[in-house]
């Protein structure tokens, strides 16, 4: 049984330098390289966090919540950012709008 097997692999071998087309493998040719598109370069814009809406909330200290946005302020202009102060009139203006009582007979 080996030598029948052993024979079938000398054949297989065999036959395509018998017949004269025993080449050396060549390497595959190197594809080019893909054209690799660039993206568009636009200016980064990095927008503040929404604020939340007002209505729903229950009500709360106006005090605390200053004291957030005055937190918020101080580490916020520890950086070179500019627009720290909008952020914290914003965050202001919702801590009053929030938690503030609400006017009867406006």
């Amino acid at each position: 049984m080996r030598r029948v097997l052993l024979a079938l692999i000398v054949l297989a071998m065999a036959a395509p330098a018998l017949a004269g087309q025993a080449r050396i493998p060549a390497a595959p040719k190197p594809r080019p390289a893909a054209v690799v598109q660039t993206p568009i370069t636009a200016p980064s814009v990095v927008l503040p966090a929404p604020i939340p809406l007002a209505v729903g909330r229950p009500g709360g200290d106006v005090a605390q919540c200053k004291a957030t946005c005055a937190r918020t302020l101080y580490f916020c202009q520890s950086t070179e950012d500019d627009s720290c102060g909008g952020r914290w009139a914003q965050c202001s203006a919702a801590c009053t709008a929030t938690y503030s009582p609400a006017r009867i007979g406006r």
